[in-house]
């Protein structure tokens, strides 16, 4: 199998990645790991990805691959350089298998190198190729290759072929009998598959040996021959205006045979039942050489070989199962043999046996003579060695008993004789060992007592073949049905998107994700959190940020989802090692921001939480283990009742147990540890506003109107401030607090939106310009259809409750101040833009857009919230006998989630190892007796590394079910 460019593939790859990349600005860059790499490219309405694998390949792909949650120093020196620049060439450096990329230009100029031979390399050069940074450092048993370093272009291979007479002086130089390729394969830069198609053209093969020349003229004839090829070759090598591209397809034999043979060409025909595979990728030039029935032609060579390698991990797994397959029937048949083997050994041992006794009794005479001669002499005390001598010279004068003996074996008590049959004179005599001990017929009966023990060895051998055989088959064909059926479920496994964090699915249906550390966190937030979903976090330390994902903005999530939430974040913080229980709080998915106060900064993993927290009752530290399957779809209406969600009827059920307590705060957690702590300065709520900050919060009731107020409360960092910091915040504090108890005296009632001057309502630069904007941009907008796009919005509870242009305004005003702060708060809150462009297109009213002083985040594609609730139909814990499954997940979640489902096991804080306790688990499911077959086979089909990931530590596992002593 082909895992590597060769010259012809990179000229090619570079004509037609150059005809789509060109011109293209980075968008970003990434690392699948040490030695590939992904580069990103903008482009209008799509995304273009060229993917770089030292060594080995470069080409744009539109597969997933996954991307490392935290890029590597190399992919980070990449990003500094290259982010925003245009691509504006890609050559290859010489005729070398080296590729050169260059963003920039003039002195702003960066070049990425990539080297496809030998070990491979990847370097990140300045405009005059000085090294910045490279992946595979070379200074020792190499030319010496380091940062800080010239790349040395120049001393890269310039010329594709030889010369007419270079050629003639190989030719001289004695090299009869070697082939074509032994000679000038290593010479020429054109690959196996070129070099054999253009000596095709002048009927010459890669195998075509070296004649011995009668003269000079010869040798010149056969050299413009070679050259003329050599000279096809290069013409294709830099004619390349057809980028098309194929895959040539093979059996495993055909693959395994051309590697032994290392040429290249039209392929011998195999059997038509054996699958086949990705074999090799070539460019459109050398389709003519393959056989058409097992080419598979792509419109772009860059496709072609994007396909192939992305392929290659599923063709391993279909080899992988071919062979264990071979394996086992191979080890059936070699059961077989060896019982055949014996029961034939068995045959011809009681038939050599039943011969031996024919002759002795046939003999008897001359076997009792010999008998008693060596008895005799043994008896006389004749030396052992004196009574060989004198059968040997018996022997040498024509003795006829002597002449039978063939071999004296005393220490064992006994002789060889040969025997035959006397009647028949043709037969070859037969080595016969006689016990001095027996006489001539005692001798005979015990051959014929041997062969009837071999009799009943046979007949109990062919009784036992027939079960050991049923046997061997039934272990053989299970072994090939649990191959297939892994090899399937690997197939259908598909990594779904939310498996990267911790998650569970909670009773009633709502997907609920956590982060594994600081970047995961940024993630999470940034790119998956929309405004009405839940942020949680817990007061304990190594707390994850938690989310769960309200997939419909309309409805409030109950409170038992939020209970299961809030233990899943205790019990993923630092509460489960220290056996300390801790309360966690929640708040508004648009309350998090990531706009720090002004002189300060916010590190990865660290937000600001802008209102009300909302604390939860502390929560047992249990978790549970368990399995979810993945049903097809015509097994989703049986489960449609699984996880049922409970809808809030009253505000007094939703104010009562959503929540115990509130706590203004603003939130920063730090990037110290891998989940730092929190320390959190509370200012609490006086009980008579409570109530109606609730309402105003939670957005309940026909007349809840947003409220001016902002709630602020930092939570400090680890780090001590300094005094005078401290002091600031001191004297920042007591006025606000003089301000606040001043307004509220001199203006009990809210102040008339009439009555608001400019100046009062927003003294950011340029908010005047963009309210001017608006007015002008809905000029012609009537009221109604104002209203049913407010609607449509989600934002209008106000504005269609109150109907007034200048109420509007003033709400316009008012949303713009908070987003400029980022302290929006209740449900009136506008979503952000992106969430306005995705829910109405090209439709923009109320003011600017949210978050305007936010930090802009790329919103990659995620899925819709009706595909997040049709795929977690299609996940079931509780599979019945007629399901049809197509894989196992492992899952960890709060216990009281997974009552129903049918593989749970029970999880406390305790001393077993994360691993030891997934096996054992994992054997306890199998010895489970209401498991069927598929279940069990679905549930060994998990690899190890999964099973144990979202383990929260060291744990104590409940209801095990062991095996019977």
């Amino acid at each position: 199998m082909k895992n590597r460019l060769t010259t012809l593939d990179i000229a090619y790859l570079i004509e037609d990645i150059r005809r789509k990349l060109v011109g293209l600005r980075v968008d970003q860059i990434y690392d699948i790991d040490k030695k590939t790499y992904l580069i990103r490219f903008a482009k209008s309405g799509a995304k273009i990805v060229l993917l770089l694998e030292s060594g080995t390949r470069f080409h744009t792909t539109s597969f997933e691959w996954p991307k490392n949650p935290a890029p590597s120093g190399f992919a980070m020196k990449l990003r500094k350089h290259l982010n925003n620049k245009r691509l504006e060439k890609i050559t290859q450096v010489g005729a070398d298998r080296i590729v050169d990329l260059q963003f920039g230009i003039d002195t702003f100029a960066h070049h990425v190198i990539l080297e496809l031979y030998d070990k491979g390399n990847i370097l990140l050069t300045d405009n005059s190729y000085k090294i910045l940074n490279l992946l595979r450092p070379r200074v020792a048993g190499e030319e010496r290759m380091a940062a800080h370093e010239t790349y040395a272009v120049e001393k890269a291979k310039q010329t594709f072929s030889l010369e007419q007479g270079e050629i003639v002086d190989i030719l001289k130089s004695g090299v009869t009998n070697k082939t074509l390729r032994e000679l000038f394969m290593s010479k020429v830069e054109f690959g196996p598959a070129l070099f054999s198609h253009v000596l095709k053209a002048q009927q010459l093969t890669p195998q075509t040996k070296i004649p011995s020349f009668e003269s000079d003229d010869a040798l010149i004839e056969f050299a413009g021959k070679i050259h003329k090829s050599f000279e096809a070759g290069c013409e294709i090598l830099t004619d390349k205006s057809n980028v098309e591209g194929f895959i040539l397809c093979a059996t495993v034999e055909e693959s395994k045979r051309k590697a032994q043979q290392g040429g290249a060409g039209e392929s011998k025909d195999a059997s038509d039942d054996a699958p086949s595979f990705y074999d090799q990728f070539h460019p459109a030039v050398l389709v003519e050489d393959y056989d058409q029935e097992k080419v598979v032609k792509f419109d772009s060579f860059d496709i072609a070989v994007d396909e192939f390698f992305s392929k290659v991990e599923s063709q391993k797994l279909d080899m992988k199962q071919l062979n264990q397959e071979k394996d086992a029937i191979r080890k059936l048949e070699k059961v077989k043999l060896d019982q055949q083997k014996r029961l034939d050994e068995l045959k011809m041992g009681q038939e050599l046996d039943r011969r031996k006794a024919e002759l002795i009794t046939t003999n008897l005479a001359v076997v009792e003579m010999a008998i008693n001669a060596i008895r005799k002499l043994v008896a006389n005390q004749i030396p052992w060695e004196t009574i060989d001598e004198q059968i040997k010279e018996a022997k040498a004068t024509g003795d006829p008993l002597a002449s039978l003996i063939s071999e004296l074996n005393l220490k064992q008590n006994s002789i060889t004789i040969l025997l035959k049959d006397p009647y028949e004179e043709d037969e070859e005599p037969v080595k016969v060992s006689l016990d001095l001990n027996l006489s001539a017929y005692a001798n005979a009966t015990k051959y014929y007592d041997l062969k009837k023990a071999s009799a009943k060895k046979e007949e109990r051998t062919l009784e036992s073949q027939e079960k050991a055989m049923k046997s061997t088959e039934k272990k053989t064909m299970a072994s090939i049905k649990e191959a297939q059926t892994i090899h399937s479920i690997k197939k259908a496994r598909k990594v779904l998107w939310f498996e990267k964090f911790r998650w569970f699915i909670t009773s009633e249906n709502y997907l609920v994700l956590g982060g594994r550390d600081a970047q995961q966190n940024e993630l999470l937030v940034k790119k998956y959190m929309r405004p009405r979903d839940i942020y949680l976090h817990a007061d304990a330390h190594g707390a994850p940020s938690i989310i769960i994902k309200n997939d419909n903005p309309e409805d409030q999530v109950p409170p038992k989802t939020l209970n299961e939430a809030g233990g899943f974040g205790v019990c993923c913080s630092g509460s489960w090692d220290s056996k300390v229980v801790s309360s966690c709080w929640w708040v508004w998915g648009d309350q998090v921001s990531k706009s720090a106060p002004s002189g300060e900064y916010l590190p990865s993993g660290s937000f600001m939480i802008r209102g009300k927290k909302n604390y939860l009752p502390p929560c047992q530290l249990v978790l549970g283990f368990g399995f979810l399957f993945r049903l097809t779809e015509d097994c989703i209406e049986a489960h449609k009742n699984e996880r049922v969600r409970r809808h809030l009827n009253s505000e007094s059920e939703s104010l009562a147990s959503m929540s115990i307590h509130e706590e203004e705060e603003e939130l920063e957690m730090p990037d110290t540890e891998e989940f730092p702590d929190t320390h959190v300065e509370v200012d609490i709520a006086s009980a008579a506003k409570g109530s109606e900050r609730y309402k105003r919060l939670m957005g309940l009731g026909e007349g809840a109107e947003a409220t001016n107020e902002e709630f602020m409360v930092t939570a400090t960092p680890t780090a001590v401030p300094s005094l005078q910091k401290l002091k600031n915040k001191q004297k920042k504090a007591v006025k606000t607090e003089k301000a606040q108890g001043k307004s509220k005296q001199e203006a009990p009632k809210p102040p008339k939106p009439e009555s608001i001057d400019d100046n009062q309502k927003s003294n950011k630069r340029g908010h005047h310009g963009r309210k001017k904007k608006l007015k002008e941009k809905y000029k012609d907008q009537d009221e109604e259809e104002r209203l049913l796009k407010m609607q449509l919005l989600r934002t209008g509870a106000i504005a269609v409750a109150e109907g007034s242009e200048s109420r509007n305004d003033s709400e316009d005003a008012h949303s713009d101040s908070e987003n400029e702060t980022g302290g929006e708060s209740g449900r009136n809150r506008k979503p952000s833009e992106n969430q306005q462009d995705k829910t109405v297109p090209e439709q923009n009213f109320g003011g600017a857009a949210a978050g305007g002083d936010e930090e802009v985040v790329e919103i990659e594609e995620e899925p819709t919230a009706e595909s997040e609730i049709d795929l977690l139909k299609t996940l079931t814990g509780s599979p019945l006998e007629q399901d049809e499954l197509l894989y196992a997940i492992p899952v960890i979640a709060p216990y009281s989630t997974l009552q129903n489902y049918k593989f749970r096991i029970k999880m406390t804080p305790g001393t077993a190892k994360r691993g030891k306790a997934a096996k054992t688990a994992l054997d306890s499911f199998l010895r489970d007796k209401e498991a069927t077959q598929r279940e069990k086979d679905l549930i060994k089909a998990v690899k190890d590394q999964d099973l144990a990931r979202n383990f929260p530590g060291k744990v104590k596992l409940s209801n095990v079910i062991r095996d019977k002593k």
